[in-house]
């Protein structure tokens, strides 16, 4: 045993598919009398809304997530609890907010299982349901090794592409093991040489063997989840992609609108190490001069280089669009019976506000594209605010009935901890059915910690030379809402050891008006903090104290 839980094998693609017939038998007898609905879930890596089903990604090539989109309630302002992959999946994966799971990080003691509590997650509620529960790619972030992909207890049969280790869903493709670029064009005869083509791939043939399943009497029900990691970096993705997005094309949004950092806007707010290390690890990438303190100098990355990243950003994008489509084309004997749920776990920036990557409380990195297909539910767009956690109780309740709804956590994340089955979201059952409710919600919170890792400093405390103090630096927790019109950001000093913030040891905030967007859907917004200005008084007031309200008692903050 390890970390609590038994070890298992990584089972190879070939072992698990001689498994699947084993494996149908056992569960077969756990099907209920009354027929359930499946469950197909597709995760993405680091992907923002630019995607065509949303305004600002009308310039991207998604014809399959915009066809998905026109059969689903397609969610226009969902928001993770936090913008950096393990705790985010954790809160969508187990429905409990980072300072529950104290998961916070990517660090491998703050694993939930071992941070947090023995949280029930969601592939577990339908394993213990009697549904077969399959996973492949990156669904739950990768823990540690004796915990890989939550093995034990998941999935009913565990379909991980292990050919290289934990590494192959980073390094470059077999393809390409010379190449040392942050962007690579692959050619179409290599692409099954990557980790997506291969995920893809081995989907089409479980979900083949779905379709055989329920052609049977009596077929047992399925929860199926699909994780697909680019646009992650680095952007490897077969050539064709890149063709897509020529350099010279004037039409594509090369530069970020808004390029320089926000006015006003305090270091603890920023991250720079991500692109720092690609500007320097990435001989394909000519940044250009990037000081020391960077970004804090206000110098950005230059424009050839943003225009470069900002397309190999796109064709992976349009890359994982096919791949859905693969995988959904082959599903569509099954779509009458099954729920479809697509999500990113977070967003990300391309130059926005002089921020690349995640890792921030800004909208760029807090909220996602989330769409859901259910039988009997007309399509539609929801505009009230909504937040990751809100999946795992409304996939619960549409597939397993209201008889499975679960029960809202203790309000104290103490307490919280100590009940392995609950939710700190709520249901989006009734907003599925009326998207148009602008009242449903009216906030959505999120959370970043500094330093967000011990190698990498908070840039609040580094100084004019580019050095920094660690030693002097504290932790720092940065609670972040956002209403209809505004996001309100305040920084506290926070025990990490506890899960406990200071409230009192106010460290800085933020206050952006979002009506100032030039245009609301675009990526011009959050550029000037108007904390200070007087005119906003009463709104960073009221703000602050929802804040404050909610990291008190979270879920019974009324939304």
């Amino acid at each position: 045993a390890c970390c609590g839980v038994h070890t298992c094998e990584i089972l190879p693609m070939s072992t698990g598919m001689r498994l699947w017939m084993m494996l149908g038998a056992a569960v077969a007898t756990l099907a209920a009398a009354d027929a359930k609905l499946n469950v197909l879930m597709l995760a993405v890596d680091d992907l923002r809304t630019e995607i065509s089903p949303y305004a600002e990604g009308r310039h991207v090539i998604t014809p399959n997530l915009a066809a998905l989109a026109d059969q689903s309630v397609v969610f226009e302002r969902a928001y993770v609890s936090v913008a950096l992959c393990m705790p985010s999946r954790t809160a969508l994966l187990t429905s409990r907010r980072p300072d529950t799971s104290k998961s916070w990080t990517i660090e491998p003691d703050q694993f939930w299982r071992i941070s947090g509590g023995n949280f029930t997650t969601l592939p577990q509620v339908f394993k213990n349901a009697g549904y077969r529960t399959i996973g492949m790619g990156k669904v739950f972030h990768e823990g540690p090794d004796c915990v890989y992909q939550d093995v034990a207890h998941s999935w009913s049969l565990e379909a991980i592409f292990h050919e290289n280790g934990h590494a192959m869903l980073y390094d470059p493709p077999t393809a390409c093991k010379e190449c040392d670029g942050l962007a690579y064009e692959v050619s179409d005869a290599d692409e099954a040489t990557l980790a997506d083509g291969l995920i893809t791939a081995h989907a089409v043939d479980v979900i083949h063997g779905l379709v055989e399943d329920a052609k049977k009497p009596n077929p047992a029900p399925f929860f199926l989840a699909v994780g697909l990691h680019k646009p992650h970096v680095p952007w490897y993705a077969p050539k064709r992609f890149f063709d897509l997005y020529d350099a010279g094309n004037s039409t594509l949004p090369h530069i970020a609108p808004h390029k320089s950092l926000p006015t006003n806007v305090p270091a603890v707010a920023l991250q720079n190490w991500q692109v720092e290390g690609w500007c320097k690890g990435y001989k394909d990438v000519a940044c250009g001069p990037l000081s020391a303190t960077y970004p804090l100098d206000n110098s950005t990355v230059a424009d050839e280089a943003a225009s470069y990243m900002r397309r190999a950003y796109w064709a992976s994008t349009s890359w994982t669009d096919e791949n859905i489509g693969t995988v959904l084309k082959a599903f569509e004997p099954l779509r009458d019976s099954a729920i479809v749920l697509f999500w990113g776990d977070h967003g990300w920036h391309l130059g926005d506000n002089d921020q690349w990557a995640k890792m921030t409380n800004f909208e760029h990195a807090t909220r996602i594209p989330f769409m859901v297909s259910i039988p009997g539910v007309s399509p539609g767009r929801a505009s009230a605010m909504v937040e990751a956690l809100d999946i795992f109780p409304t996939v619960v309740m549409e597939a397993l009935g209201s008889d499975a709804a679960l029960r809202p956590c203790p309000i104290k994340a103490a307490a919280s901890r100590q009940v392995d089955l609950c939710t700190e979201g709520r249901s989006l059952s009734d907003l599925l059915r009326s998207p148009g409710n602008l009242t449903w919600s009216t906030a959505a919170f999120s959370q970043f910690p500094r330093p967000e890792h011990p190698s990498h400093p908070d840039l609040s405390c580094v100084a004019l030379d580019g050095t920094a103090n660690a030693t002097s630096c504290p932790n720092k927790m940065g609670y972040s809402i956002r209403v209809d019109e505004f996001r309100y950001t305040l920084w506290v000093g926070f025990n990490r050891t506890t899960g406990i913030a200071n409230l009192s040891d106010v460290h800085a905030e933020e206050l952006y008006d979002h009506t100032a967007a030039p245009v609301p859907t675009s990526y011009d917004m959050e550029t000037v903090n108007v904390v200070l200005d007087p005119a906003f008084s009463s709104t960073a007031n009221q703000l602050r104290a929802r804040v404050v309200a909610w990291v008190t008692a979270p879920w019974s903050e009324t939304k």
